[in-house]
C-alpha cells in the first residue's frame, strides 16, 4: 500500500530522479490523494491561527523554541517559521499548516514543557551504555537490569533518544559504576551467544570500553574519546542482579576508568 509521509513523498515508492520515475511517482501520489478524498480522509492542512496563538502563549510562559519543538516532535525551525515565516525566501507568515504537526503543537501543555526542561542531554548516558555493550552486555539485558522498556535502551544507544530523565540518567550511571569492569557471567547458552554479538556490535561501531572513556568528561557532548573498541576481559564476573560492587584486592593497584592506577 502506498501513502505519503509528512514531506509529501509517497511511501512504498523509491525516490528516483529519472523523468520516468518522477512521472510514476506523481501518478501514484495523485491516485493516493484521490482515494483519500473519496474516503473523506483528505486533510491537506489546518488553520495556522490557533496554532500560532498557542505557540505565542507558550513562548510568553518562558518556553524556548527548542523546548516547544522537542515536546511536539517537530524541528525548532518549524516553530520559528509559524510566527515569522521565511524572510530569506521572501515567504511571509503562512495561513495553513500541515494537520499532523498542528495537532502536536496544539496538544502541548505547560506540564509537558516542564518535563522537557527537566530532561538532560543523553550523551553521557549513551556512552555508558555503549561501553557496557562493548564489555559484552547486550542492550536487552541492560534494559532488564535497569527496569526500562525494551525500546528505551536501544533508542538511547542509537542516538534517536537525545534527552533522558534525571532518574534514567542516575540509574544508568549507577549501574555503570558497579559493573564497568565486569563482563557478563555467561551462565546460560543464550547469554554466552549474546555476549560476543554485543562485542561485535561495539567493535563495528567503534564504541570504546569503559577503560577508553574519561569519567571527568563522559557527560560532555564536546568530548571525543581518543580510543575506539578494544577487546577487554574485565576483572570480575557480573553478579546476577548487577548489584554487587567490586572490591579491589588488598595490596594491589585499583584500575580506574581514566586509565590511571591508584594504590589501595
Amino acid at each position: 500500500m502506498t501513502g505519503t509521509s509528512g514531506t509529501g513523498v509517497v511511501r512504498g515508492v523509491s525516490a528516483m530522479t529519472t523523468p520516468h520515475a518522477s512521472t510514476r511517482l506523481h501518478r501514484d501520489y495523485c491516485r493516493w490523494r484521490a482515494r483519500q478524498i473519496a474516503y473523506g480522509r483528505w486533510r491537506p492542512g489546518a488553520d495556522a491561527t490557533p496554532v500560532r496563538g498557542h505557540r505565542r502563549m507558550l513562548r510568553a510562559g518562558g518556553a524556548s523554541y527548542q523546548a516547544i519543538a522537542r515536546a511536539a516532535g517537530v524541528s525548532p525551525m518549524t516553530v520559528h517559521w509559524l510566527l515569522h515565516g521565511e524572510p530569506s525566501r521572501r515567504q511571509g507568515v503562512t495561513g495553513r499548516v500541515r494537520a499532523a504537526p498542528a495537532g502536536r503543537l496544539l496538544a502541548i501543555t505547560p506540564a509537558m514543557l516542564d518535563e522537557v526542561a527537566r530532561r538532560r542531554d543523553a550523551t553521557g548516558t549513551r556512552r555508558r551504555l555503549q561501553a557496557l555493550i562493548a564489555m559484552g552486555h547486550p542492550a536487552a539485558s541492560l534494559a532488564r537490569h535497569l527496569g526500562l522498556t525494551p525500546r528505551t535502551v536501544p533508542g538511547i544507544v542509537r542516538g534517536t533518544t537525545v534527552t533522558v530523565t534525571p532518574a534514567t540518567h542516575a540509574a544508568i550511571r549507577d549501574l555503570y559504576g558497579r559493573i564497568w569492569d565486569m563482563p557478563p557471567a555467561g551462565r546460560t547458552p543464550a547469554e554466552r551467544r549474546a555476549a560476543p554479538a554485543a562485542r561485535a556490535r561495539a567493535a563495528g561501531n567503534g564504541w570504546p570500553t569503559p577503560m577508553g572513556l574519561d569519567d571527568d568528561h563522559i557527560d560532555d557532548p564536546a568530548y571525543r574519546p581518543r580510543t575506539r573498541w578494544r577487546a577487554a576481559t574485565g576483572t570480575a564476573v557480573t553478579p546476577p542482579a548487577c548489584q554487587s560492587a567490586q572490591t579491589p584486592r588488598p595490596g594491589r593497584p585499583q584500575v580506574r576508568r581514566n586509565g590511571t592506577k591508584t594504590a589501595s
